[in-house]
Parts: C-alpha cells; sequence; structure tokens
C-alpha cells in the first residue's frame, strides 16, 4: 500500500497567492523572478523561493491589449505559479494579454501545492476569477490549465456556473477524462484501504482518477457545455497522462491538438510540455486563433 502511494505521487511530481479573491499565502512577498527556459531550471527556483511569481503575472495595472480578455493559468499537482508559468506567463505578457494565476488546493506556505480535493480547488478558482473580473472589468476570461489545472476548471464551469465566466478553455497535458495512470491509479483505485490511503495524503489524486466521483458529477450533462470554446494540447510522448485521456469528447465547439502534428521530432514528455515553444505556440493559437501562427518546431528527447 505504502509503495502503491510512492507510486502516485512520483508520477504527480512529475507531472506536475497574491490573488483576488483568495486569502494570499502567510509571508508571501510579491516579487517576479527571471524567466525560465526549462522545467528543470524553474522547478529548483520555485523551490529555493517559492513565493516568488513569473514576469507578467498579477500586475494590478494591466490593462490587455486589443481586447483581449484576460488569461487566468492554473497550474498542475506538487508545482507553484513560478515552477509552471515562469516561461509562458512573460511570453502572453509580452502579447499583450493580462496574466491571473494562484497557488490552490493546499498548503497554505512552501513550494508545493494543489493537492487537495478537487471539488475545494475548484470553489478557490471560482473566487480568484470573480476577482479578476471584478478588478478588470472584464465579463469573461479565458483558462490555461495544465494537468490537475485542467481538471479543476471542469467542475467550475459544469457544477459551479463558470460556463457564464470562461469563452475558452485551454488544457495542456490534462487528464480531462479523468487519469488511469496508466493502469496505476486504477490498481489503487480498486483496493478500499489502499483508496483510503491515498485520499489522506493526495486527495486530488482520488478524485481525478477515471470513474471518480469527482468526475461522475462533472460529467453529468457532459462533459462540454455548448458557450465555451475547449481547446486540449496534448502530447503521445506523454508517460503520465494517456492521449485518449487527455482529449475532450467531439463537438463543434471541441479542437484536441497533439503536438506530434506539428513537430513530428518534438517528443515532449508530461513535465516539460509547460516549457515546449510548440505546445506553448499551439497554446497561443488558442487564445488568439485569428493569429494562426505557426509554432515553433524543435528536436526534443523524451526527457527534455
Amino acid at each position: 500500500m505504502g509503495r502503491f502511494v510512492a507510486v502516485i505521487c512520483a508520477v504527480t511530481v512529475v507531472g506536475g497567492a497574491a490573488s483576488f479573491g483568495v486569502p494570499a499565502q502567510a509571508n508571501a512577498v510579491e516579487r517576479r523572478g527571471p524567466a525560465q527556459s526549462n522545467w528543470r531550471d524553474a522547478l529548483v527556483a520555485s523551490i529555493a523561493d517559492p513565493d516568488q511569481l513569473p514576469l507578467g503575472m498579477n500586475s494590478p495595472d494591466c490593462r490587455s491589449a486589443n481586447g483581449r480578455r484576460p488569461v487566468v493559468l492554473l497550474n498542475g499537482a506538487f508545482l507553484n505559479k513560478y515552477a509552471t508559468w515562469s516561461k509562458f506567463s512573460p511570453q502572453l505578457a509580452g502579447a499583450g494579454f493580462c496574466v491571473y494565476g494562484l497557488d490552490y488546493g493546499g498548503p497554505a506556505d512552501g513550494p508545493f501545492h494543489q493537492v487537495g480535493d478537487l471539488r475545494s480547488s475548484a470553489r478557490e478558482i471560482k473566487a480568484f476569477i470573480d476577482g479578476v473580473r471584478a478588478r478588470t472589468g472584464s465579463a469573461e476570461v479565458d483558462v490555461v490549465g495544465y494537468s490537475e489545472g485542467g481538471m479543476v476548471p471542469l467542475y467550475y464551469l459544469n457544477v459551479l456556473g463558470g460556463a457564464r465566466a470562461v469563452r475558452t478553455l485551454v488544457t495542456l497535458a490534462a487528464p480531462v477524462r479523468g487519469m488511469s495512470g496508466y493502469g496505476i491509479l486504477d490498481a489503487v483505485s480498486a483496493v478500499p484501504q489502499a483508496r483510503r490511503a491515498l485520499a489522506s495524503v493526495l486527495p486530488a489524486a482520488v478524485d481525478g482518477a477515471a470513474g471518480s466521483s469527482y468526475f461522475a458529477e462533472v460529467g453529468e450533462g457532459g462533459l462540454t457545455r455548448p458557450g465555451v470554446r475547449y481547446v486540449s494540447v496534448s502530447s503521445v510522448a506523454d508517460l503520465v497522462v494517456m492521449p485518449d485521456e487527455a482529449r475532450f469528447p467531439a463537438a463543434r465547439n471541441v479542437t484536441n491538438v497533439v503536438v506530434q502534428d506539428h513537430c513530428p521530432q518534438d517528443h515532449v514528455f508530461h513535465g516539460s510540455i509547460i516549457y515546449d515553444d510548440t505546445a506553448l505556440g499551439l497554446v497561443q493559437n488558442a487564445l488568439e486563433p485569428a493569429a494562426d501562427r505557426v509554432p515553433r518546431c524543435t528536436r526534443r528527447g523524451p526527457l527534455g
């Protein structure tokens, strides 16, 4: 049982606030760290200084260029704002977007967050987005969620009424249909004692498992809502989230994008996808569909 928990925690670690309407972390000091070019350096820097913000995030005086909607970036499990978004946040801000983000799901202190149950996390996100909309005067936001950050908005949209406040949801390597962990999480979930042990240390993993009560609830009435535009970006080289788990059900308002369809030599894996030029280019295209830029294509190894 302990081995099962350790395996799930390790898988999630590989994968993956000064806020408006959400209490700030204790003793948090708002300062911005430098942009990072890879996930390893970003993770190390975020552990050394967990209170730093990515460049361009949560700027109080930001005004979006050309009528763009504010963009809310949502972290993956066991990460923080800086570890996740120190490349993409300044990239978006430089393109004229107002960028916002938070650490959610607890614990309040330290570098590792997003471990709590997904329903409570969704309520935190709702409060944060309500604050962003009030501050910016924008009726709608766009949301980009990496890994767990793509699962949590489903409860906000489908159960808490967030579909009225979100125009576009972009998920990046997110198991939007629930996660099996290539069978490991399924095995844990099938054993009540193991499931209870996992729930005691990592409730997010239990909620995020395929077939969980969380996914049963968000799936009532369908996984997607007609007023929201959905874009998923995934990689066939992801060793944490299976490709089918990352795709939304087909619909007129759904686009499922695979990195290798645009760059076959890019074998980006789960942890590095948030620092991958092709993947981030596809996300930015989803936020600016009229621009339709050709994403940069670079060769990347499985653990690059």
